[in-house]
Parts: structure tokens; C-alpha cells; sequence
């Protein structure tokens, strides 16, 4: 398979089309031994809700009342002829945290991901591969006022960022659980097309501009370990430099997803995202109101998202 699945299977599955004999299975996009004269087609899709609940009254020790959910949606096409394979792959996901007693709705997760790869067969050198990847988010984010969304500041909207990826280059996969995508040519591009956020300069757009465009070179590393029978641990890494303008300060974006599945439909996750990118800045340090003048820090830095949940896990396929 092209693209390295990063979510942990669980639940009902049945098969949908004829698969590959199991040797020529375990070797998709990878060198040829033999015919492959078979033609293996599959489609999936994976459906996570995760909600959690604090309801407190005249609770001496303090604390607040919360709800939140998350929900996800993981849908995964793939295609293997003799000579070309297809795949396709799209995330998205939604979360809010919700705290009565202050009247607050936090925005807790975000995300649209659509990629997809088509390759043609080099007898012994992997695959020759095309990839076109784009992620965005739907609702506005603000900035956080001790604690409180302030909705005066808005820090992104849908297409603001958005990414778009498109590369060329080599597609490996040197064992049955890891795939290496590697892209000598790749344009990668920045939108912001909200007024307000184009103004500012935002996300590496220049002020007053709604997109920037970057040629460099992409990598695409993609893990997926069955560790036991209940345990998965699947990571994937994205990283591109830009070949005209700091090509030693690679952006950074990786998952890392470990699964521990309870049943056929309950599953605990702990998720862990990575970004880094030298084009956005970030506040590294509010600003001291005891310091005259003092108007903080901001630059880059690195972007963590810890996520631990617990709740319904489907798959269908």
C-alpha cells in the first residue's frame, strides 16, 4: 500500500473485492518478483467519538464543570493493478470542550486532510509516484485570554492556513509495515484567503498576499507496528525544505498514534502531534505588565497537540 495507515483497526470488517495472493500482498509498490497479474482493490473507513463529562455543585475542593467531544472520520481508498496503483487516503476530525459555568466553547481539534498518490511499477526500484496532499481547518480558532477565547483575535479560519503539497518522486516500501516516500521536486504552497489574517502577514504569506509558493524537496516516512494483539503503534513524518530560502530549516509535521483496543468497538488512543514550521509565529512569551515596554516574544517554535481518549471505535470495510 502507498500510504501508511496510522489508525488502529478495530472492529467489523468483511472483504469487499478478491485480494492479492499473500506474497504479492506483502509486497504492493514494492519490487516485482513474478507476474502480478492480480488486482487488488479495498476501501475503509474508520469512525472514532470520544466524549467525556465533569459535572460539578458545591464542590468544596473546587474545580469546573466540563464537557467535551471528539469526533473522527478516517476514510482510506486503495488500488494495486499490474502496472499502477492508486490510493487515497482522507482525515477529518472536529473537538470542542464545553464549560457551562463560564458560558465558554473551546475549540479542542481541527482538521481536513485529503492525499493522494498514483504510481507506476519500476521493476526493482519501487514506484514511480505523483502525490497531492491538502490540509485546512473548518471553524475559526481565537486567541486565549487567560483561558478565555477572545473573538476580536482570530488566529485561522477555513483556508486560512490551508496547504497544498504536490510532489514527484520515488514511492519504497522496504518492509511489509513501513513506506518511504521520497520527492526531489515538490511545490508546496501557503493560502490564507481571510482578509484580516492576509493583512497581517500571517502563516509565511507575505501582508496583503493570499498565497506563497516554495519548491524543495519532501520526504514522507510511514509506520504502522502491531506491538501485541491488542496494541498498535502507527507514526508518520513529513518533512520538506525549501530549496531557495533556508534550505537547512526543514518544516516538520508528525503523528504518532498508539491504540490499545478493548474490544470490537471500544478503544483507549493516545495521540501525539508535531509541527513545526519557521514560517509561523508563534507567542513564546506573553508580556510582562510589571516591565515597561516589555511586548513579549514571538517567533517559531515547535507546535504540540497531546490528545488522550477513550470512547466508540468502528471500522468498516
Amino acid at each position: 500500500m502507498l500510504l501508511a495507515g496510522w489508525f488502529a483497526e478495530h472492529s467489523w470488517s468483511q472483504t469487499l473485492a478478491t485480494p492479492l495472493p499473500s506474497n504479492d500482498e506483502s509486497k504492493l509498490r514494492a519490487p516485482v518478483v513474478g507476474d502480478a497479474d492480480s488486482i487488488y482493490h479495498k476501501h475503509e473507513t474508520l469512525v472514532n467519538i470520544q466524549f467525556s463529562q465533569v459535572q460539578l455543585s458545591q464542590w468544596a475542593a473546587g474545580g469546573q464543570s466540563s464537557a467535551s467531544l471528539i469526533a473522527k472520520l478516517d476514510q482510506f481508498w486503495e488500488y494495486d493493478g499490474t502496472n499502477f496503483g492508486w490510493d487515497t487516503e482522507f482525515h477529518g476530525a472536529f473537538g470542542m470542550l464545553h464549560r457551562p459555568d463560564e458560558g465558554v466553547i473551546l475549540k479542542t481539534d481541527d482538521r481536513i486532510e485529503l492525499a493522494t498518490k498514483l504510481g507506476y511499477r519500476l521493476k526493482d526500484k519501487g514506484a514511480l509516484t505523483a502525490l497531492a496532499s491538502f490540509r485546512t481547518q473548518i471553524a475559526p480558532g481565537f486567541a486565549a485570554v487567560n483561558g478565555v477565547p477572545d473573538l476580536n483575535q482570530i488566529t485561522s479560519r477555513f483556508m486560512a492556513p490551508g496547504y497544498l503539497v504536490m510532489a514527484l518522486g520515488l514511492d519504497l516500501k522496504p518492509t511489509q509495515t513501513t513506506t518511504i516516500f521520497l520527492a526531489p521536486f515538490t511545490s508546496k504552497s501557503t493560502y490564507v484567503l481571510d482578509t484580516e489574517l492576509s493583512a497581517a502577514g500571517t502563516f509565511g504569506v507575505p501582508a496583503g498576499a493570499q498565497a506563497r509558493h516554495e519548491v524543495g524537496g519532501y520526504v514522507r516516512l510511514g509506520l504502522k507496528e502491531q506491538v501485541s494483539e491488542n496494541v498498535t503503534y502507527a507514526v508518520r513524518l513529513d518533512l520538506f525544505s525549501n530549496y531557495l530560502e533556508e534550505p537547512e530549516a526543514v518544516d516538520v509535521f508528525s503523528d504518532h498514534v498508539l491504540t490499545l483496543k478493548v474490544n470490537n468497538w471500544l478503544s483507549t488512543t493516545l495521540g501525539l502531534t508535531l509541527i513545526y514550521d519557521k514560517d509561523v509565529d508563534l507567542v513564546l512569551r506573553d508580556p510582562d505588565p510589571d516591565v515597561p515596554g516589555d511586548t513579549g516574544e514571538v517567533g517559531p517554535g515547535v507546535q504540540l497537540k497531546q490528545i488522550l481518549a477513550v470512547g466508540l471505535s468502528l471500522k468498516f470495510s
